[in-house]
């Protein structure tokens, strides 16, 4: 173990993953940095280091595949950090009927399964130590049905509620727990996505945040111990007020946003 404060961040090449890295080194944290390219991971890690003066490691991770979330298991609890940011994902934009389930069973493993064990692996020490901070990244999409993206949105579900589960479990510990929820983040998380995402990123019915913005209402909410985070006031507004509109309404005016801020064939591909 290195001496000092340890952060561990999935999903780190870029978006709200990069952020979080960047704020946490300037928190002092030091930092290993989880990604699929490897080229752009250690470009960042080295802004990073020069940026903070922190150490920055850097490792691949496939998360769909066992080995290497295994091997980033060892290194959780080899390493022991005190910060543990789960925020690796991707996005589908096609229905679910012509979705190959080889490609929404990744979704799960990467969305559902890696926070899982991850998680398990840090509170096991965390609970045994001096407790520490875990920020699961769910999203906006964990309270509406999302067209389209119907498996995404299912497993940000998930994530929200498990991870509230959590908290109530480890409430009177010095273990922070947070799900994150943000709404369209400004990073290449929907450009990769295809056609269709690049329609998403230039939709004038979206209001965008920054993966900056959504970090600070992180930091935010922890220090005021929120378990659930979601930035931004029309963030906030559309969580509360949308799920109290009646069923068929709530349905036809999100069936309506769907396909007029979006327009293209089917995707299934994206990284955070």
């Amino acid at each position: 173990m290195r001496e000092g404060r340890l952060a561990l961040v999935t999903g780190a090449t870029s978006g709200i993953g990069l952020a979080y890295a960047d704020r946490l080194a300037s928190m002092g944290y030091h930092l290993i940095i989880t990604g699929r390219r490897m080229e752009v991971l250690n470009a960042r890690a080295e802004e990073i280091r020069h940026r903070h003066r922190v150490s920055v490691s850097t490792l691949e991770a496939e998360l769909t595949r066992d080995r290497d979330l295994e091997e980033l298991e060892r290194v959780l609890t080899r390493e022991r950090p005190s910060f543990l940011v789960n925020n690796a994902g991707f996005g589908i934009r096609s229905y679910f009927v012509d979705t190959p389930r080889k490609t929404w069973e990744a979704l799960v493993k990467v969305h559902v399964m890696a926070p899982l064990r991850l998680t398990q692996g840090a509170l096991k020490y965390m609970l045994e130590g001096s407790g520490g901070t875990i920020v699961n990244v769910s999203s906006e999409a964990a309270f509406l049905p999302v067209m389209r993206n119907s498996v995404y949105s299912g497993a940000k579900a998930f994530l929200l509620r498990w991870t509230e589960s959590v908290a109530l479990e480890v409430m009177g510990t010095p273990i922070r727990i947070q799900a994150l929820c943000p709404g369209m983040t400004r990073s290449d998380f929907h450009p990769r996505m295809g056609q269709e995402g690049a329609s998403l990123s230039r939709s004038p019915l979206i209001r965008w945040i920054t993966p900056q913005e959504v970090v600070d209402e992180s930091i935010r909410a922890l220090q005021s111990g929120k378990v659930i985070c979601v930035p931004k006031a029309s963030g906030k507004m559309r969580t509360t007020l949308m799920p109290l509109i009646p069923q068929r309404a709530r349905h036809r005016c999100l069936r309506w946003f769907f396909r007029a801020s979006s327009r293209g064939g089917n995707s299934c591909n994206s990284e955070n």
